[in-house]
């Protein structure tokens, strides 16, 4: 992405400034499907790096090329671009007498010669650059001798590159007729200049790795804390979660109060207390709603005087649906008196 993004500022800062635009449609042409494909594809079979899992899994929302990978690519092509464009300068001023920009030049007797040199410096210039290139991006941080020699398809794909620039810039008629380079005219002094291009594209994309490396690290403390704040979140749900499925509190069932008595229970209760003990055992809380269902009792023999019954109690209107029974043991007889209460 970068070496394009270099093209195009190129083509754009010759058109801006005045000066020749350094190649012509078809070398362009020529650039894009032979010399830069290649190296393209070896590149996108780079082998992975063994120390990605060291960094942190990125969210999953976020894009494929982030900020600090376009600021990477943006700065490298830049770089590529004042290299190529210093070179180009300089070939205008040793092959065109001096003069750098179109206007000049087209006062010049036989300038079409002199201008094809310099694009021809201009284009060796490149293509070194962007092989070189090819080996300093396969990695944003990390140097370029760094397992130089780990992607074989990159040696090969560098070699089917050079091989067609010498192909264009030296066989005759094609070089000079088609795509209008003069590889032999521009003598040592040409190879040289262009030399200058790789070399300083070198130098100042290892340096750029610099800048990217800082923005990574800053990347991966952000990725950090983004992680820390989730990890925080997820603990705290887990902890409600938790605590809501524990085993609910046991309450200690509370002791009823003693319900008031009624007026009409009353009678009951006097009946009761004069029972004699063994009634009284018999007898059923008059605040309960069920009768008590009186023992059978053993055969007493007969007395000579029978003991006086107790009368019943008055019988009082129910003042509701439900009824209170009790149970009174006078002597050997057994009353069971059913006197209606109000709940």
């Amino acid at each position: 992405m970068s070496v394009h993004i270099a093209e195009v500022m190129q083509i754009f800062f010759c058109i801006v400034t005045g000066i020749p635009v350094m190649r012509t449609p078809l070398q362009i042409l020529f650039l894009i499907l032979v010399t830069d494909l290649p190296p393209s594809i070896a590149l996108g079979m780079e082998p992975g790096d063994k120390s990605i899992l060291e960094e942190r899994p990125r969210p999953k929302k976020e894009p494929v090329v982030l900020g600090w990978m376009w600021i990477s690519m943006v700065l490298n092509g830049a770089v590529l671009s004042a290299v190529i464009i210093a070179v180009y300068i300089v070939a205008l001023v040793i092959y065109c007498d001096g003069r750098v920009f179109q206007s000049d030049i087209d006062q010049l007797e036989g300038f079409q010669p002199k201008l094809m040199n310099a694009r021809t410096v201009a284009f060796i210039s490149l293509v070194w650059s962007e092989n070189i290139r090819s080996y300093t991006s396969r990695s944003f941080d990390k140097p370029v001798w760094f397992n130089l020699l780990g992607n074989v398809h990159m040696q090969k794909a560098i070699i089917m590159a050079q091989m067609c620039l010498y192909v264009a810039v030296l066989v005759p008629f094609f070089s000079t007729d088609i795509l209008q380079l003069r590889g032999i005219d521009v003598g040592i002094t040409g190879w040289l200049l262009a030399l200058l291009g790789p070399v300083g594209c070198l130098v100042l994309c290892e340096l750029c790795k610099l800048i990217t490396a800082f923005q990574m690290k800053r990347y991966q403390q952000t990725l950090a804390e983004l992680h820390a704040a989730e990890d925080k979140r997820l603990a705290e749900a887990a902890a409600k979660r938790s605590s809501s499925h524990q085993a609910p509190p046991q309450f200690t069932k509370p002791t009823a109060a003693a319900a008031p008595v009624s007026s009409a229970a009353l009678p009951v209760k006097a009946a009761v207390a004069a029972a004699p003990p063994a009634a009284k055992a018999a007898a059923v809380d008059p605040e309960s709603q069920q009768v008590a269902t009186p023992q059978p009792q053993p055969q007493q023999q007969p007395q000579t005087q029978q003991q006086p019954q107790a009368a019943p109690a008055a019988k009082t209107p129910a003042e509701g649906p439900s009824t209170l029974g009790c149970a009174c043991f006078v002597g050997p007889s057994v009353t069971n008196l059913t006197i209606g209460a109000r709940r």
